[in-house]
């Protein structure tokens, strides 16, 4: 199952180098119950741009789709982890982040 953060979708590079701790809740599908989950933008102490989520059940992981500045784009991947733990993923160094999701 792939829940898409609602804010986080097209994070604009200015959004990315702010940092800021902006969350937002999105409610996401689930056969036995409905679940809700947050992210928000992180940086890192040597300049790296990234992602974190965690929801309030379920087992899930964060994705960030990252671009260089020649435009190539690839996904890092977070740890699986468990609610309430927060999964965070990273972009190379000096790449940023152009897309984040939880699946």
């Amino acid at each position: 199952m792939t829940l898409v953060l609602g804010g986080a979708l097209a994070l604009a590079p200015s959004a990315a180098a702010a940092g800021g701790s902006s969350s937002t809740a999105v409610p996401a599908s689930d056969t036995s119950q409905s679940r809700a989950c947050w992210g928000q933008p992180e940086r890192g102490s040597a300049g790296h741009y990234g992602n974190s989520g965690w929801c309030d059940s379920g087992r899930y992981r964060q994705v960030i789709r990252c671009e260089t500045l020649g435009g190539y784009r690839y996904i890092h991947y977070g740890p699986w982890v468990w609610a309430p733990e927060k999964s965070t993923a990273w972009c190379n160094l000096g790449d940023r982040v152009v897309g984040t999701w939880l699946e």
